[in-house]
């Protein structure tokens, strides 16, 4: 017989089962504390995280849904903000930033919403006082991933600044471990979309080449040795800039979705990429149409998360070419969507 090595007088991996079968909320509750080496959630179950607004405040709402039910999540009144972005999600951590160019010093923090933890990132090394262009409006792009090889949590900020008379392009790293940002060197890049898809370790932004004619294409960022690098877009058959694109993980690979805004009578692409930087290969999976709803993201089995014309949030099936409404609208410009697993991972190390 095994020898009783938990608190509860049973061996520790029936421990773990146990309390993994349990909500992070009675968890919480009942004072137990337990670490998992997989990243399943303490209830296995995850929930699709939407940043949106009230239609009568226009205060920046975030919800959790799971399947056809919607829980507004309670948000620290120190991270509430007109610009409030949610930057990622890994593990039951958030990272929120705020989206304020006028701002340099808006904080970012790292939050668990299940365990009411949070912390404000520190000072970072990339300051206006440090900067080549201490009176410009600069922007923002930030990633937030987990590295499981050596269980680190990182935030990527990239700051930037082009108009015809100058540029500056700077990024920084931050190590929950070391609790510290560290200055990397970034390549002269615009980002187009802020917001980041993570995948295999790698973080990926739609930005403009600023040292090649403002080409389009997609930045990325290897966390494993902390080098940006540049990916081409595949040939879509129009010029890129006649359409909005997005960014998404399908089928484990990153996707582009490329599609027109406005009018009737419009398709969307699915591009699929294959290979690494350098050696893409960009695959259409999809191309759907005529429909007037614009994609957002991508679930775990190929679904698609879309937006209808009046802000209903829907899932479209590919394989029965069908639609199932979700209990919320959004607008699609100032929405986040990210998957969240409930867990008890300390927002401090």
């Amino acid at each position: 017989m095994a020898t009783p090595d938990s608190a509860w007088g049973l061996p520790q991996d029936l421990t773990v089962e146990i309390l993994s079968r349990l909500s992070v909320k009675t968890l919480v509750r009942s004072k137990f504390s337990v670490t998992l080496n997989d990243d399943r959630g303490l209830d296995g179950a995850r929930s699709l995280l939407v940043k949106h607004s009230c239609p009568a405040t226009d205060k920046r709402l975030i919800s959790l849904l799971s399947g056809d039910n919607l829980e507004l999540v309670d948000i620290p009144l120190h991270m509430h903000s007109p610009n409030l972005k949610v930057v990622g999600s890994c593990n039951g951590l958030i990272c929120l930033s705020h989206d304020c160019f006028c701002n340099f010093g808006a904080p970012i923090f790292l939050w668990n919403p299940a365990t009411r933890e949070y912390q404000a990132l520190p000072q970072f090394v990339i300051s206006l006082e440090n900067l080549c262009l201490a009176k410009a409006r600069f922007h923002f792009a930030h990633g937030f991933r987990y590295r499981h090889a050596i269980d680190e949590y990182e935030v990527v900020r990239i700051a930037f600044e082009y108009s015809r008379n100058r540029a500056c392009f700077r990024a920084e790293v931050f190590s929950l471990i070391e609790g510290l940002w560290r200055e990397v060197p970034a390549l002269p890049c615009r980002v187009y979309a802020p917001s980041c898809v993570v995948l295999n370790g790698i973080l990926y932004w739609l930005a403009y080449d600023c040292s090649s004619d403002g080409l389009m294409l997609i930045l990325s960022f290897d966390l494993r040795d902390e080098v940006f690098g540049r990916v081409h877009l595949p040939d879509l058959g129009y010029r890129s800039d006649s359409y909005n694109m997005r960014l998404a993980v399908y089928e484990q690979s990153l996707c582009l979705m490329a599609y027109k805004d406005g009018g009737r009578a419009q398709r969307w692409d699915l591009w699929v990429m294959y290979g690494g930087a350098g050696e893409e290969s960009w695959t259409k999976r999809l191309s759907i149409g005529p429909i007037i709803h614009r994609p957002l993201a991508c679930g775990v089995n190929g679904e698609i998360l879309v937006t209808k014309s009046d802000g209903t949030l829907a899932i479209y099936e590919s394989s029965s070419k069908t639609f199932r409404d979700l209990p919320i609208k959004v607008s699609p410009h100032s929405s986040d969507f990210h998957f969240y697993m409930e867990s008890l991972v300390p927002v401090r190390r």
